[in-house]
């Protein structure tokens, strides 16, 4: 049932950044937009013709305000990577419409997994990986539903399945990003005490 992994990962998120985070304006802030993300997920409009999600609208303007608090320099190496998510977006769209045969796998993991290991690898922080990701996967529905249309002529931008996609990845990236910083976390306490021997031997 398409929107499952999108409520599922959003309620955990919601619940996570309400009740464990500590009291910040940081924390209102993400609790407030999981909660606008749910309700507006039901909300369409139609803009001559087309049928979109007000939470796409919303996620691009997540991913905006994010993209804009970054260096200059940052900011053009992630529209960069935003622009290769989207063209691999429409790509494997792509792939899926005119030769479907050659997916084996559920289309979320299908799209989700490569596209979250590559923003894993281009990016190194958390706050930057989240926005490209968004941004990425934004453009490149829009874009795709640009080409297909002929295809599709009812697709709402931003459906459910575009929902469920860019809920997986942002999970599988959150989750690599937490278990980076445990791994650098748990390596720093555990070269103090090593380096304090060291020094003692000397």
């Amino acid at each position: 049932m398409e929107g499952t992994l999108f409520y599922w990962f959003a309620w955990i998120g919601w619940t996570i950044s309400t009740f464990f985070l500590a009291k910040t304006k940081q924390r209102v802030v993400l609790s407030a937009l999981l909660l606008t993300l749910i309700y507006c997920s039901a909300i369409t409009l139609d803009l001559d013709g087309h049928l979109i999600n007000i939470s796409l609208v919303i996620i691009i303007l997540i991913s905006y305000a994010y993209m804009g608090m970054q260096k200059f320099r940052d900011l053009w190496y992630s529209i960069f990577m935003s622009f290769l998510i989207s063209l691999s977006y429409v790509g494997m769209h792509f792939i899926v419409v005119y030769d479907p045969v050659w997916i084996f796998i559920d289309l979320n993991f299908f799209i989700a997994i490569p596209l979250s290991l590559f923003v894993l690898i281009m990016a190194k922080n958390f706050h930057v990986r989240l926005p490209v990701l968004l941004s990425g996967y934004a453009h490149g529905e829009i874009a795709y539903i640009i080409l297909f249309k002929d295809f599709a002529p009812d697709y709402v931008i931003g459906s459910f399945l575009f929902l469920d996609i860019i809920s997986l990845s942002c999970m599988i990236v959150y989750l690599w990003s937490m278990y980076e910083l445990f791994a650098t976390t748990l390596r720093i306490k555990i070269d103090k005490p090593v380096k304090h021997v060291k020094q003692n031997i000397q």
